[in-house]
């Protein structure tokens, strides 16, 4: 019996500047997806679908039949014939080449596979990608480099988004604070999270990142701005706690000036600024509707419960987890 552990991860700078050549910083953060795989001698691997609560299973043959499928269909959108949600037809499909990926000539082991989660999905946490690096570290096989293992989270996380993140690959696969700027990416020592630090989910945004980021690229490619951005990341691992308080306000309103922080989102960060903190979006934000996605959040007298909260909106403790994606034997 296998065992497999990934966390999620927040960014704490640089979400649109990495997109113009900038430099991003990211935390892979104490909330996980963990899976235990129980090998058998059937034919067939079974999993409880986490949205129907209905049994799943798939054998070797439709396995690599679906995989092929899921390759034409990207190929598809890259030629523009097909949307990027329409690449994965259900949630199942981002398992089922997972594993084509991590068992590219090896036949599928039957038995059942199992997963919890504390990890919110959708919540821009990198939930996909520490889906993936479960599944790639259960099924293997042979050891993965931390290396080969953000390689391949990066390219199963494709099929999800059309062009797999190397920020949630970087932080799910290595753990601790990842600098990443295009291509390169940094582990560092030191860390990026400031004690009484939150993460507030406001509510799925009504835009795409692509759609941000696509908003953003047209008015702002070339702009000045980008140099204030990195202005901050290159302040933030040697600053103090409340220099860092500082640059999250200075993040928050240059993302405003972006035009991907809703009205809400304003008064929700003036509420934390006003008891003395400091938020700002971490991710793509949102060009449409109230909710922005994820809140970084530093509040040090104070939890968020004590905020008018948006309804249905979540929150916990930002804590960074040191350790990436990891598996042992039960």
């Amino acid at each position: 019996m296998r065992a497999a552990s990934a966390p999620g991860k927040v960014i704490l700078t640089g979400e649109h500047a990495v997109v113009h050549g900038g430099a991003a910083l990211a935390v892979a953060i104490q909330r996980h997806i963990r899976a235990v795989f129980i090998p058998d001698h059937s034919s067939e691997l079974r999993w409880k679908d986490p949205f129907s609560g209905q049994i799943q299973h798939i054998t070797e043959s439709v396995l690599r039949e679906r995989a092929a499928l899921l390759d034409a269909r990207y190929r598809a959108w890259q030629q523009g014939d097909l949307s990027v949600q329409a690449i994965l037809p259900t949630p199942a499909d981002l398992l089922i080449y997972t594993l084509s990926q991590a068992l590219p000539q090896e036949p599928l082991s039957g038995g059942d596979l199992t997963w919890r989660s504390d990890l919110p999905v959708g919540a821009g946490m990198g939930s996909s990608a520490a889906f993936i690096a479960v599944i790639l570290k259960l099924f293997s096989s042979a050891p993965l480099s931390h290396h080969e293992l953000l390689r391949q989270v990066q390219f199963c996380e494709r099929l999800q988004h059309g062009k797999g993140s190397f920020i949630d690959a970087a932080s799910v696969s290595l753990g601790g604070t990842v600098r990443v700027q295009g291509t390169h990416i940094e582990p560092l020592q030191a860390s990026g999270v400031n004690p009484d630090s939150y993460w507030i989910f406001t509510g799925t945004p009504l835009s795409t990142t692509g759609e941000c980021v696509e908003q953003v690229r047209q008015q702002f490619t070339g702009s000045s701005i980008w140099q204030a951005f990195a202005d901050i990341e290159h302040q933030w691992l040697s600053a103090s706690v409340l220099q860092r308080a500082e640059l999250i306000r200075q993040n928050h309103r240059l993302l405003c000036q972006l035009g991907v922080v809703p009205e809400a989102t304003r008064r929700l960060v003036a509420q934390i600024e006003a008891l003395g903190g400091a938020a700002k979006v971490s991710g793509a934000g949102s060009i449409r509707g109230d909710a922005a996605g994820l809140l970084l959040v530093w509040l040090p007298e104070h939890q968020p419960d004590a905020l008018s909260l948006p309804a249905g909106a979540v929150w916990g403790a930002l804590q960074e987890e040191p350790q990436g994606a990891t598996d042992f034997q039960l």
